[in-house]
């Protein structure tokens, strides 16, 4: 987080290197591909909910907002059909100058600096270091954490450890320098690292659903229901937080393998951190956004429907301290930003009569209180179904007909995805 003020790249892309690191190692990097052809079926599903959670950075989204290229359905289905072929690239060609690989690689990074070029000049920020590094999470974290909830086969230590490297260097390619890639770390590290993230980061920012990542996810979730199956906004939104782990969401999930880290930073080093931010374009426009993410405690949050007659009255009725009730007080605030609560409200989309409470959780055992499958209930009757079947299909990778069945069904899907590529 020091180098938050620290831009991935400047310059223009005709000024960008693409080399492959000193540390390279082929034998490793295509092992790490062989180990994604293995379990693609969960590892394609596994970024489809990373794109979400990506998503979920208040900043990031704004600078894609600002391409203009995600926020249609017709865009969306573009911009993310040509995601998915750069990446198919990555797994399935050689890593070499002059390659399919090499020049995907390229091409992403210049589109990147380009984006970043872009919004800075809009005052929107830039693509910043660790939003870079962080973003290597969206490819490798879940499978690497969450495997058992993917259907992919993670008892092989060399395998794992493979697919850490390759995405060290796909990183690398991307513009990450040694000292923020997150990959290069032993693989216990690494784990570790995507626990404090998924902590720190993931589980607040998944909670809160703005106006701007319900639009931009839906224009995704249409532009590819066509060519998948079981696939719904609602449904997506759950899987994630079902995999992202927070309380409420553990379908079919065998508990004894929830986890969360424990605390590692103090409200005191995140304040520094939100202080650091604030001032700078890209957080300025969505600072209560980063204050309700930022905090030491691990907390649920709730969008409660208030009756009219007593909406007027509600807040004067909340406990003082802000441990349990409506979140009129952010995080770090001294009651002299009044804006900042405003501001929150329009990010979410709360009407008049809806209130965000917040409920503090003291520690890890009693976040596991919390846990259970009860938000499935709550979805439409539609969305519970796509929501089981695919936790069941994912499910069935374990078993050696099931995935043939799955290889099969998503040979079909990717031969369509890339036919409509070609068009």
């Amino acid at each position: 987080m020091s180098a938050i003020n620290k831009p991935c790249d400047v310059g223009t892309g005709a000024e960008l290197e693409t080399r492959l690191p000193s540390w390279f190692d082929e034998t490793k990097f295509k092992r790490g591909q062989k180990f994604y052809s293995d379990n693609r079926f969960g590892i394609l599903q596994a970024n489809f909910c990373s794109l979400l959670v990506l998503l979920a950075d208040p900043k990031g989204l704004r600078i894609l907002e600002h391409t203009g290229k995600s926020s249609t359905t017709e865009t969306a289905r573009k911009r993310y059909v040509s995601t998915f072929v750069h990446m198919n690239d990555w797994y399935e060609c050689e890593l070499v100058p002059g390659s399919r690989s090499w020049k995907s690689l390229s091409q992403v990074r210049r589109m990147h600096l380009s984006a970043s070029n872009s919004a800075t000049k809009r005052n929107l920020g830039f693509i910043s270091t660790p939003e870079m590094a962080l973003t290597t999470f969206g490819f490798m974290g879940f499978p690497l954490v969450r495997p058992h909830l993917l259907g992919i086969r993670y008892d092989n230590r060399e395998d794992r450890e493979a697919f850490v490297h390759f995405w060290a260097v796909i990183g690398f390619m991307l513009g990450v320098q040694d000292e923020y890639n997150m990959c290069l770390n032993r693989l216990e590290v690494v784990e570790m690292i995507c626990h404090v993230v998924i902590r720190y980061v993931f589980i607040p920012s998944l909670q809160l659903e703005t106006q701007l990542l319900r639009h931009m996810m839906r224009a995704i979730v249409e532009a590819f229901a066509p060519y998948m199956p079981f696939l719904s906004y609602e449904s997506v939104m759950f899987l994630t937080r079902r995999l992202i782990g927070i309380p409420g969401y553990q379908y079919s999930v065998d508990m004894a393998k929830e986890y969360i880290c424990r605390p590692l930073l103090t409200q005191a080093e995140l304040d520094a951190v939100l202080e650091h931010m604030a001032p700078r374009d890209g957080y300025r426009q969505v600072e209560a956004m980063y204050r309700a993410i930022f905090t030491e405690k691990l907390r649920i949050y709730t969008v409660k429907e208030l009756p009219d007659e007593i909406n007027q009255n509600y807040l004067e009725t909340v406990d003082s301290d802000g441990t349990n009730g409506t979140y009129t007080q952010l995080a770090g605030e001294d009651g002299q930003k009044p804006s900042s609560e405003r501001q929150l409200r329009e990010l979410l989309g709360l009407t008049h009569n809806q209130a965000l409470v917040v409920t503090m959780v003291e520690d890890e055992s009693e976040w596991a209180t919390y846990r259970g499958d009860t938000k499935l209930k709550l979805l439409p009757a539609r969305d519970q179904t796509n929501a089981r079947m695919t936790a069941q299909t994912l499910n069935l990778c374990y078993s050696t007909i099931g995935r043939f069945a799955n290889e099969t069904a998503l040979s079909f899907i990717l031969y369509r995805i890339k036919r409509l590529h070609g068009k």
